[in-house]
């Protein structure tokens, strides 16, 4: 799965998108660098300089402001969008392909680019000059905690509400349920941290252990012959003394490992990534030929008129009760975020309104809450909070409607 960008506005040429964690040293990335009055060659193409929350990274915006969640200041990064090892982060690439290392497939996750000098820790900004001696600055790529929510077994990712821990839940069988757990950089939990783990699949009135594999890798309940499409809960314990996570999974079918155990580089064979819903990030009409495309998950520009953009809002609030009807959770960012885009747009034609622009103006604020709620609660897989937060969106979605269709 690409990174995925979450601003007041679509940066598609960003092409990445973070998740909610704590980024450390952001502040540090914002400073100058000694300067000898040389100016470093500037490489012909950066990626933009966008503002994000040190404490929420999934805040992503294109000017300065503060925090949506918490207040606090935006500051300055470089988020670039490379092809590199789930492993072996250190290897990265500018498209996909095998890791020389092991072989495993590349994806794509976010780094943060900034700049250093040779046998200089310190130094590291986010604009290319010159180190203190005069040579250029060595390009320097950060994997970000949340940076990668790639399913890594061809399941459904989620992360979980510590915002620490992720949980991808495969389906390789109707008979088996497979879970596999990781930190906040996407590796996977070492044999000793998933002993702790304690969980239960609850499907049709039973609740199944989560037991641990002999592997050691992950966690295994073995069904009896679960019908297709297939909906089931997990509940799991990740820490002793943590609360017990609830994750809501829909299968339409089993799932399929993309990443079989790692073989000799000379015995690898390179095989396409699978991409995930958050992947799509382009700017594309609603209507498209590619048929294998949900329309949910195409983002698309905001409408000139009044009129069609009540007509993108209505749509994209069927979107996203279909997802959450499919139990799509992690999908659900997509419409969510474009109706949000819209109602903001609509905030600047509230003048056109001749009565009700304070209850207007209200619903807009609801929905744009309603939208982030709904990021979070898919993002954690949780279907209830989805729901909940549905309702609440779709209030806004219809007042807003009803405000503007009578004032035209």
């Amino acid at each position: 799965m690409a990174p995925k960008m979450r601003s007041a506005t679509i940066l598609t040429a960003a092409g990445v998108l973070a998740m909610v964690v704590v980024c450390a040293g952001a502040g540090a990335q914002s400073s100058s660098p000694p300067s000898t009055g040389t100016a470093s060659p500037r490489p012909a193409s950066l990626p933009p300089l966008v503002q994000t929350c040190p404490m929420h990274p999934d805040i992503v915006e294109d000017k300065p402001g503060s925090c949506p969640l918490c207040r606090m200041a935006l500051v300055p990064v470089r988020l670039e969008s490379v092809w590199s090892c789930p492993l072996h982060a250190a290897v990265t690439r500018s498209a996909k392909g095998a890791c020389p290392i092991c072989g495993r497939e590349l994806v794509q996750m976010t780094m943060a680019l900034t700049w250093t000098c040779k046998g200089r820790p310190d130094i590291d900004v986010i604009e290319p000059a010159r180190c203190p001696d005069g040579s250029a600055m060595i390009a320097k790529r950060t994997l970000r905690p949340h940076g990668n929510h790639n399913p890594q077994h061809g399941g459904q990712f989620f992360m979980a509400p510590d915002n620490t821990h992720h949980l991808e839940g495969t389906l390789p069988s109707t008979r088996l349920f497979r879970v596999y757990l990781y930190d906040d950089y996407a590796r996977p939990l070492t044999a000793a941290r998933l002993n702790a783990v304690r969980g239960r699949v609850e499907i049709g009135g039973r609740s199944i252990p989560l037991t641990k594999s002999a592997a050691g890798s992950y966690l295994d309940a073995r069904l009896d012959g679960v019908p297709l499409p297939a909906r089931m809960t997990a509940k799991l314990q990740i820490k002793a003394d943590a609360p017990e996570y609830r994750f809501d999974f829909a299968f339409p079918a089993v799932t399929t490992d993309p990443n079989p155990p790692a073989v000799p580089r000379a015995a690898a064979v390179p095989v396409a990534p699978k991409p995930a819903p958050k992947l799509n990030t382009t700017s594309t009409p609603l209507t498209t030929g590619d048929t294998s495309i949900d329309p949910a998950l195409i983002q698309v520009p905001i409408p000139a008129t009044v009129p069609e953009i009540l007509a993108q809002l209505r749509t994209r609030d069927r979107q996203v009760r279909e997802l959450i009807d499919r139990g799509n959770l992690a999908a659900v960012f997509v419409p969510a975020f474009q109706a949000r885009d819209l109602a903001i747009a609509l905030e600047s034609r509230l003048d056109m309104l001749a009565s009700g622009r304070d209850a207007t103006a209200a619903a807009i604020m609801r929905l744009v809450r309603a939208a982030w709620t709904l990021d979070a609660s898919g993002d954690v897989g949780n279907r209830a909070e989805a729901g909940e937060a549905y309702a609440v969106f779709h209030q806004a979605a219809t007042v807003i409607d009803a405000a503007f269709a009578a004032g035209r």
